[in-house]
């Protein structure tokens, strides 16, 4: 059933896989992100592990421009950096299914209940492609 926790299993897993994704390079600690950034991301963290994919999406992109709003206030951010999180193929991808979901222009819903149980597995790789996204951007590669 699509309101349906998952177990505690696969409840762990997903953790798992998040986590790995926000500690590059094996570092025991998550990377460092800004106030509003570190709230937004523990709601894509659990998000993620109660399989919301769509909020995964829209969460992610919300905690990349938190990130990337903060690093252009204190100065800490790269050019080249800031410049692939915006304009970048991946990105732009990123930004534009989350303002499908949340402004949606189309003559139809651009998410349905039914989506949410029929593909269940595309969202679930369209989420997990926004946390790999996500991750580039806060650690800076």
């Amino acid at each position: 059933m699509i309101l349906d926790p998952p177990n505690t299993r696969l409840w762990a897993e997903r953790l798992t896989w998040f986590d790995r994704r926000l500690r590059p390079d094996g570092m025991s600690r998550p990377v460092s992100v800004g106030a509003q950034s570190e709230a937004l991301l523990h709601e894509c963290r659990r998000a993620f592990a109660s399989g919301g994919w769509v909020t995964v999406v829209v969460l992610a992109q919300a905690v990349i421009d938190s990130e990337l709003a903060e690093r252009l206030v204190d100065g800490s951010g790269d050019g080249l950096d800031l410049n692939e999180a915006r304009f970048g193929r991946d990105f732009v991808w990123l930004r534009a299914r989350r303002n499908g979901y949340l402004h949606n222009d189309g003559p139809g819903p651009a998410i349905t209940a039914h989506e949410l149980l029929l593909d269940a597995q595309r969202l679930e790789r369209e989420a997990r492609k926004a946390v790999e996204l996500l991750a580039k951007v806060l650690s800076g590669s």
